[in-house]
């Protein structure tokens, strides 16, 4: 509909041609949900009106006493749910339904003066706080509010329209149990509601997230896969001389080895949004992987006229995810590599407060205190920190806390040049159990 607007930080559905202000009056899906079962209730409640009605005349006559009350409640009742289908209704549904039961258990309480049955009355009022708190969705102090008006209105029809049996203590016990009943039902239904739309919003998230990670690993290969096809059509040309081709494949192997560390922190970017990064610890020598990384990104820093100089003490063994110690590492070389056009990265490993102390050094340019905070942070999508060198820490950083250990960084030479260094213990910490 054209005058419905959505709001999204309540879920709700304004009408604003009840109020400028739409603060003044919010329809949510619960309150619609109410409506509808308002509606289809209508129908149930004037065809046990009407069988009511029928028997009571059949058994003491058309024009017995109390009749005149049968036909004002039906005719109110038909009225009432008529209005359920106007606007004005949805604006002060939940008073209006208030109301409606209490007009509901007087017609009842003075159908008793008439026919000198108690049970009727008994019956109307007890249903009532049952009936509202499993089909009405109006909270528990709206419900809260029912229980106390059904006692009331009991205590009230006991005192001013007495009727004598030997059973009023027990009507009294079982009006007491249902009112609570219904309390707790309440209660019951509104939690189960909350928990029931929190997983939906979860699930909502969950789509939002894959979408964004289709977009944003669909943003981080688009440039290097275009850039790799017109590096081929170059290679193509017949008229190109052995100097450019060296260089073309340079430029061929530097932007593959880019693409591949952009496809695996993408993938591990999703692990770690649904905190899926769980190390899997083996024995494993960090000093020969710590070399096995720095030839892989030599040959990069080669292609980027870069030198990677490697400065490793010696380290004891150590039980560590592999994948992880790997990918910490080679993200860090690749961020100081990604961040300079010439100078120097130098690694260095060491032992350090019974942990495997890990330093990327480089001679780039300085940061901006900003950057140096949000240098771990979670990347926008939108591409302004490009994947090798935003994501490439946030995933760093993850994949070290996994392991009990951490990342972090600060200016290698005053406020020219960065280090980046990584601790991380000699046997990965379990993984710490989440609170329901």
């Amino acid at each position: 509909m054209a005058d419905q607007v959505k709001n999204d930080g309540r879920s709700a559905v304004t009408y604003p041609e009840f109020g400028r202000a739409t603060s003044e009056f919010i329809w949510t899906e619960d309150d619609e949900e109410s409506l509808r079962v308002l509606k289809l209730g209508g129908a149930v409640g004037i065809f046990m009106l009407l069988a009511y009605l029928a028997y009571d005349q059949q058994v003491r006559g058309a024009n017995a006493p109390g009749a005149g009350l049968h036909w004002l409640t039906l005719g109110a009742t038909c009225l009432f749910f008529a209005m359920t289908w106007t606007r004005w209704f949805k604006r002060r549904w939940k008073s209006l339904v208030m109301l409606f039961v209490l007009f509901v258990i007087a017609m009842f309480v003075l159908d008793s003066r008439a026919t000198g049955n108690p049970e009727s009355r008994f019956i109307t009022i007890m249903l009532c706080p049952l009936v509202t708190a499993a089909f009405v969705i109006w909270g528990t102090r709206w419900q809260f509010a029912m229980a106390v008006m059904a006692l009331l209105s009991y205590a009230a029809g006991e005192y001013l329209v007495p009727i004598a049996t030997p059973y009023g203590i027990y009507r009294w016990m079982g009006l007491i149990a249902a009112v609570i009943l219904a309390q707790y039902a309440a209660i019951f239904i509104g939690r189960f509601r909350r928990r029931l739309r929190k997983q939906v919003q979860d699930l909502e998230e969950a789509a939002r997230f894959r979408q964004t990670q289709i977009a944003t690993m669909a943003h981080d290969i688009r440039s290097p896969v275009a850039a790799l096809s017109g590096y081929v059509n170059l290679l193509e040309e017949a008229d190109i001389g052995p100097k450019e081709r060296t260089d073309l494949l340079e430029r061929i192997g530097s932007t593959a080895w880019n693409m591949d560390l952009v496809v695996s922190n993408v993938l591990d970017y999703y692990e770690v949004q649904e905190d899926a990064v769980i190390p899997v610890p083996a024995e494993l020598d960090p000093c020969q992987l710590l070399n096995e990384v720095a030839e892989d990104c030599a040959l990069q820093a080669r292609r980027r006229r870069l030198n990677l100089r490697i400065e490793i003490a010696r380290l004891p063994a150590c039980k560590l995810d592999r994948r992880h110690f790997e990918r910490i590492v080679k993200n860090m070389i690749a961020y100081a590599i990604g961040r300079m056009a010439s100078g120097e990265v130098v690694l260095r490993a060491r032992m350090q407060n019974e942990s495997i102390a890990i330093e990327v050094t480089d001679s780039g340019p300085a940061l901006s205190s900003a950057d140096m905070e949000a240098l771990f942070e979670r990347p926008n999508k939108d591409g302004d920190r490009g994947a090798v060198r935003g994501l490439g820490l946030y995933i760093a950083r993850a994949m070290a806390e996994a392991a009990g250990g951490r990342v972090e960084a600060r200016f290698a030479d005053g406020r020219r040049g960065l280090t980046l260094i990584a601790e991380l213990p000699l046997e990965a910490q379990p993984p710490k159990a989440h609170t329901p």
